[in-house]
């Protein structure tokens, strides 16, 4: 009988959540992974309650972290944040000058991340630059986005401007993804509209052209070091 793997990924808010919970968590049942979004704590009052979203200091994320990682039962515990919303006081947050090697930094934050919480099953990830990455990687395998073909045409003009390497576009205020989907589709919504795009355009297909998604999705399906888990 297939062993049930379990898998709980800190996110920082709404979008991320959504992304966990309607596109990741459908791909990944395919492999018998049940995986749950878990919006950071990022404050408490005295009387206990607590508020999510929008944690931008590492020690939130940290305490979720080693909190999760204590349930024996889950079988990874990862996090997923942007390159641009990366958690001040993180690991690698000074790595390297973003400008000129992004992705290098990236994989530089990755393990940093990974070597501070010190956990096999700890898988963390960091998203280049940002989830509108993702939303125009989408875009490049359709002739439409939301049934409007001219938003299609200039997201996928933008990919053509670094060569369809969408984890390299783009890296300034003025330039970053989100605002190139914005300046494409005034009216866009990250939270619905880009869940959409992703949706329409396949999971698959945006890992194809981003392939920092790619392997961190490998890695949620491997085994920890020393797991007994059956291979994929």
């Amino acid at each position: 009988m297939t062993q049930l793997r379990q898998i709980a990924i800190v996110v920082e808010g709404q979008t991320e959540s959504a992304f966990v919970s309607e596109i990741l968590a459908p791909y990944l049942q395919a492999f018998d992974v049940y995986v749950t979004p878990v919006i950071v704590k990022t404050s408490r009052l005295a009387d206990g309650t607590t508020f999510k979203g929008g944690g931008m200091v590492w020690k939130h994320y940290e305490n979720d972290i080693r909190r999760l990682l204590r349930a024996t039962h889950l079988h990874r515990v990862s996090i997923l944040v942007d390159f641009y919303a990366y958690p001040r006081n993180a690991p690698g947050v000074d790595c390297c000058d973003r400008r000129h090697q992004a992705r290098k930094c990236t994989d530089l934050r990755i393990r940093a991340m990974a070597d501070a919480i010190d956990d096999p099953r700890f898988v963390p990830h960091v998203v280049l630059h940002e989830f509108e990455t993702w939303v125009i990687a989408a875009a490049l395998g359709t002739s439409h986005v939301l049934g409007d073909q001219s938003v299609a045409k200039q997201l996928q003009a933008e990919a053509r401007s670094v060569d369809g390497d969408v984890e390299l576009l783009n890296d300034s205020f003025e330039t970053a993804p989100s605002k190139r989907v914005q300046n494409c589709w005034p009216d866009y919504d990250k939270v619905t509209d880009g869940i959409e795009v992703i949706r329409e355009g396949g999971l698959v297909s945006v890992m194809e052209r981003c392939p920092g998604l790619s392997e961190w999705v490998d890695r949620l399906l491997s085994p920890p070091a020393g797991s007994q888990d059956p291979p994929r």
